[in-house]
């Protein structure tokens, strides 16, 4: 599994798009209106042409709506109608360009399935299949191709191979790739499981093997993108060999303080409340196959050595199998109770005692993760190593020093930005530099989770930095760690020395707000961002929240009221819950400071939770346009259960939302109906995606004062970069046209203010 890069911030940052061209072309609020001298019956007639227009266009028919309103302009005097025409024309230019790159990556994507089978590299060839499954316009019909059901069923036979032959990056990959392209086919989801469970425990206890393991995985990789596509130049991969392990975190300081009663009271709660009925049995026996997977993975004996010992570990399998068996048939003797449960438990422990000697701290971790693995992915343990850092995501700020961060692809350690008012930007740490040494320790090759714990710590503590600035300076920065507030709003583009611009289209007066997460400092900082934008003159709103995966209800709920002047919001339900017993749907309060702004909202597949309790609520309510990909679907409701006075949380799913329209968000594995339906639906490649989030980077970045300001409209050629030598800086994307999301959210605002009824 090859490292991968990306921001340590509680999500991604994101990118967006205007429409080229219309700065100077917006139409005033006294526009004329349509020339008397018109015949009232040709008045009608453009008035039906502009209805059926703005109607292909929420049907996703660009081409026809661009047609309809170019018809329309040419038999009507009326210039908001000729501009209108104009938007309508340069958009659809616009997606067909999108379009047209599209069906230029998907035959790409094909080509390089080909090459990769002559090359006798089939799995990475399912890989690219898996790809030009995602960009083909029609799915099911490229999935019935025989060439590409051939590739499925070799796939097929590759992935139980290598499951056999213990090879579990490569399975995990095929599994992957298989569950892509046949969604439907459960069997691919619980083989992924299986295999990334195995490549966790790798991970976690032999982290040696598995870094030899990752080794051997990024070679067959770079030897099939060598085919693909030959360069000369010069990698800046980091050499395995530099790898550095002066972070690493041993497994023993992971699990410290994990007990058994813990994973005893958290299995009691399971029981009694979540959100469906469920009996021990189910939590016993995923718990009993966490523990098998233990004893059936190869290379654990190199940290567990009993491992070694086949009889043994013959004998503790078998007590699995037995377990399992017991437990089957006190189920269906009506034992199945805490006791059957408590009586498993020690057994396994007498066992493992007697043959396999695991640490307590792994037989309850993996036990847990097991159990709770049998019920969705969003129950599970928090143990009392991850209870700090889960408080972070939770509570919207930190000890520490104040910046976003993220690997470069040479390995190093990369400044995406400085925070406002935090220690690293008082004293002058610039985005773009290099992050060299932590107190004193080498952070060449160090991972995202472990640059954090340490430079993380408590308020009032002290941490040393070396940076490496893009003049080439070198210079060590003692900061003193302090609370770090991380604003969930972002705007347009950052101003330099702090502060955001919200008008992405000063013309026509559209503000534009992001929300990265909902935590508690989240109602307060829309507030202000609200303000700013009325005060700035803003006559409509695009409200971003793609790639937002949640977080607190009651920050949701208030961001909903704020466009809302009454009705449902949300309502939770659970299935073992009467109708007499639910909790009272939260709903939305008329108040004078309620926004009436046209009003936008952006979601796709990473939009998730409080993100889609927002956008189903604005959508329900008829308040906003949703613009953009049907959200992730994750509509469970999780509540915190105490474990051993705080020091752990079980984190156990207890009901759903239900939208104002009763439609439940969440995804089932045999849904097909979920998450947020948008209005007008665009979808963005891969590429598209990747470009975009580079592009909004580039405006969130935080620079001092004295720089100049980046543009949104006529922003420099090229960016701050953090490569090995940070002198050259690549050619930056330009976030007004890379994005065809916020290309029709700004259509669609534009055409409000214009008149228009969508």
């Amino acid at each position: 599994m090859q490292r991968r890069r990306g921001l340590w911030t509680l999500v991604l940052a994101f990118g967006f798009l205007g429409i080229n061209g219309l700065a100077n072309t917006g139409l005033a609020a006294d526009s004329p209106k349509p020339d008397a001298a018109t015949p009232p019956q040709q008045v009608a007639s453009v008035e039906e042409l502009k209805t059926q227009a703005f109607r292909a266009f929420k049907g996703g028919q660009f081409d026809r709506s661009s047609e309809l309103l170019k018809t329309a302009a040419s038999l009507s005097s009326d210039p908001t109608t000729a501009q209108m025409s104009a938007w309508f024309g340069q958009f659809e230019s616009q997606q067909a360009g999108f379009a047209a790159e599209r069906h230029t990556q998907f035959d790409k994507a094909v080509a390089d399935v080909h090459k990769l089978l002559d090359a006798n590299k089939p799995s990475f060839a399912a890989d690219r299949a898996r790809d030009a499954y995602v960009l083909a316009d029609d799915k099911e019909a490229f999935r019935k191709e025989p060439w590409v059901d051939a590739l499925v069923r070799t796939t097929v036979d590759a992935a139980n191979a290598c499951e056999g032959s213990q090879e579990w990056f490569k399975a995990s990959r095929l599994y992957s790739d298989l569950g892509a392209m046949e969604p439907a086919n459960p069997l691919w989801k619980d083989k992924l499981k299986l295999t990334m469970r195995r490549i966790r425990l790798v991970a976690e206890y032999t982290p040696d093997l598995f870094k030899s393991i990752e080794q051997t995985e990024a070679k067959e990789r770079d030897e099939a993108d060598a085919i693909l596509g030959p360069s000369t130049q010069p990698t800046t991969k980091p050499d395995p060999q530099e790898e550095n392990d002066s972070f690493r975190i041993d497994w023993k300081d992971q699990l410290k303080g994990i007990r058994p009663d813990m994973l005893v009271d958290a299995l009691n709660y399971a029981r009694a409340d979540y959100w469906r009925d469920i009996n021990y049995k189910t939590l016993v026996d995923g718990g009993l196959k966490g523990i098998q997977a233990i004893a059936t993975t190869p290379g654990l004996e190199k940290t567990f050595p009993e491992l070694a010992d086949s009889a043994k570990r013959q004998t503790f399998l078998n007590f699995i199998d037995q377990s399992m068996q017991s437990v089957d048939a006190a189920n269906k003797n009506g034992k199945d109770n805490e006791s059957m449960m408590r009586g498993v438990l020690d057994d396994l422990q007498k066992v493992n005692d007697d043959t396999l000697k695991l640490p307590d701290i792994v037989i309850t971790s993996e036990f847990a993760d097991g159990a709770f693995g049998e019920l969705d992915p969003f129950t599970s343990m928090i143990w009392p190593s991850d209870v700090p850092d889960f408080l972070k995501s939770t509570q919207g700020e930190f000890a520490g020093v104040g910046i976003q961060i993220e690997l470069a692809e040479d390995g190093n350690l990369k400044v995406v930005s400085p925070l406002e008012d935090s220690p690293a930007y008082k004293q002058g740490i610039e985005a773009g530099s290099l992050i060299t040494r932590i107190n004193g320790k080498n952070a060449k090759g160090i991972t995202l989770n472990q640059a954090v714990k340490n430079i993380t710590g408590l308020p009032g503590t002290s941490v040393t930095l070396t940076v490496h600035s893009l003049d080439g300076a070198v210079k060590d920065y003692t900061i003193i760690r302090e609370v770090i507030k991380v604003s969930s709003v972002k705007g347009w583009q950052h101003l330099p020395g702090g502060g955001w611009d919200y008008l992405v289209d000063p013309v026509e007066k559209i503000g534009y707000v992001r929300l990265t997460n909902f935590t508690k400092g989240t109602d307060q900082e829309m507030d202000r961002a609200i303000t700013e934008m009325r005060d700035k003159g803003a006559r409509a709103m695009i409200l971003d929240l793609r790639y937002n995966p949640g977080g607190l209800l009651n920050a949701a709920a208030a961001v909903c009221d704020k466009f809302m002047r009454g009705g449902v919001i949300v309502s939770t339900k659970s299935e073992r819950e009467a109708a007499a017993d639910a909790e009272p749907p939260i709903v939305a309060h008329d108040s004078p400071d309620d926004v009436d702004l046209p009003l936008v909202v952006l979601v796709n597949q990473y939009s998730a939770s409080a993100s889609e309790i927002v956008s189903g609520a604005l959508h329900d309510q008829h308040r906003a346009i949703i613009v953009g990909e049907r959200t992730f679907g994750k509509g469970s409701v999780q509540k915190l259960f105490p474990l051993a006075d705080n020091s752990a949380l079980l984190k156990l799913t207890t009901s759903h939302y239900y939208l104002p329209s009763g439609r439940c968000i969440h995804r089932e594995e045999n849904s097909t109906t979920w998450g947020v339906d948008p209005d007008v639906t665009v979808a963005m490649t891969p590429k598209q995606m990747n470009d975009a989030i580079e592009a909004r980077q580039y405006l969130d970045v935080l620079r001092q004062a004295a720089d100049t300001q980046p543009s949104a409209t006529a922003a420099p050629t090229t960016a701050p970069t953090l490569a090995a030598s940070p002198t050259t800086q690549p050619a930056k994307k330009d976030a007004l046209t890379c994005d065809p999301q916020l290309s029709a959210a700004l259509l669609v605002l534009r055409l409000e203010l214009a008149g228009a009824t969508l």
